[in-house]
This record gives structure tokens, C-alpha cells and sequence, in this order.
């Protein structure tokens, strides 16, 4: 498990250098192309539990304003003590807080990650993606914790990563939560 650990954190340091390192002209058209791909996927009325993209994560800054114009309700995420999500519908960017982690987050009413069982589908965020499903995060642990208790694919849980992170394989560990697509600028691949 060490080995995996390590692995992990190593690839990870990898991914996040990689990113620092994207043009500002290489994700506009990534973003574009995701959104397309989501847009396809989506029906009406659908309730979507999302995240705020932070810097050159994929989707972009402007990402949950366009989401919430195309879908009823989006459920951003509340960081909270112990590694635990909380979420909180969004209501707009005036009504968004910055947390103590940096973090864009929605004030109001907030429920536990049991809301997410009540979603048509979860976007989590990722570092990168293995062509099994796997999903490698930050590192926190957060989103495998609060997808944890669902069925695999009820909600389906997409993550969202630039086609440089889709992987063959990645390290992994018993509690590794894994997806039920990847959604890039060349598509959705569903496991």
C-alpha cells in the first residue's frame, strides 16, 4: 500500500505541473469541447451536484454559471472538518464565499453528502482518469468519502479531465472511488 501511496503522490505531483503549464490557449478549446459533450448528455429538468474549477482544472472559471443555465439545480460542495462534503445549491456568483482552503463556496442552506443520491449525475473532479474508471484526486480524500455510500452508477459520477489525463492505469487503494465516465475535449467515455 506504501508503494501505491507513493505512486499516487509522485503521478499526482506530475499532473499538478502539468497543468501550471497549460497554455491559456490550450484549455479554452477543451472547455468548449466538454461543454458540447455534457450538453449532449444532459436532460431536463436535471439536478447536478458540480464543483467550482480552480485555476487551469478543466471546465474553466465561468463553468458552473453555464451549467446552471443549462440544467435546474447545481449542488456545489462545502469542505468541512475530517475531510467531509457538505453541499449547498448555487444560487449565483454573488452569493459564493471564499473558504479558509481557497476554495469558492455556496452560502446557504447546506445538506450532507446523502443529497447526492437525489442528483441525475455528479461531476467530481480530477487529477486524472485510468481506462477502468479509476479516478485520482487531490489527495484529500473528500469525494471518495461522499460517493462512497452510492450505488456504482446511480447517480453516474463523470469526472472531468483533459485527454492528456486519461490514462491506461493508475495506482489505487481499497477506498479509491471509481467513476462511471471521463468527459474530455474528445468525448465522454463511459465505463
Amino acid at each position: 500500500m506504501t508503494s501505491s501511496i507513493t505512486a499516487k503522490n509522485e503521478l499526482r505531483a506530475r499532473l499538478v505541473q502539468a497543468r501550471r503549464a497549460l497554455s491559456a490557449a490550450v484549455p479554452a478549446p477543451c472547455r468548449a469541447a466538454g461543454r458540447e459533450h455534457l450538453g449532449a448528455a444532459r436532460t431536463e429538468p436535471m439536478t447536478v451536484a458540480a464543483y467550482w474549477p480552480l485555476g487551469s482544472e478543466p471546465g474553466g472559471a465561468d463553468f458552473v454559471p453555464w451549467l446552471k443555465e443549462h440544467v435546474s439545480r447545481v449542488l456545489l460542495p462545502i469542505s468541512g472538518e475530517n475531510g467531509t462534503l457538505t453541499f449547498a445549491e448555487y444560487r449565483g456568483k454573488d452569493a459564493m464565499r471564499e473558504s479558509a482552503m481557497g476554495l469558492n463556496e455556496p452560502q446557504g442552506p447546506s445538506f450532507d453528502s446523502s443529497v447526492l443520491a437525489e442528483c441525475d449525475l455528479v461531476l467530481a473532479p480530477a487529477m486524472a482518469v485510468d481506462a477502468k474508471g479509476n479516478r485520482m484526486g487531490k489527495g484529500g480524500g473528500y469525494y471518495d468519502r461522499a460517493l462512497e455510500p452510492l450505488p456504482h452508477g446511480k447517480p453516474p459520477v463523470f469526472a472531468m479531465v483533459y485527454p492528456s489525463e486519461f490514462l491506461d492505469e493508475l495506482p489505487t487503494e481499497d477506498h479509491d472511488r471509481k467513476v462511471d465516465a471521463a468527459v474530455t475535449a474528445e468525448g465522454i467515455t463511459r465505463f
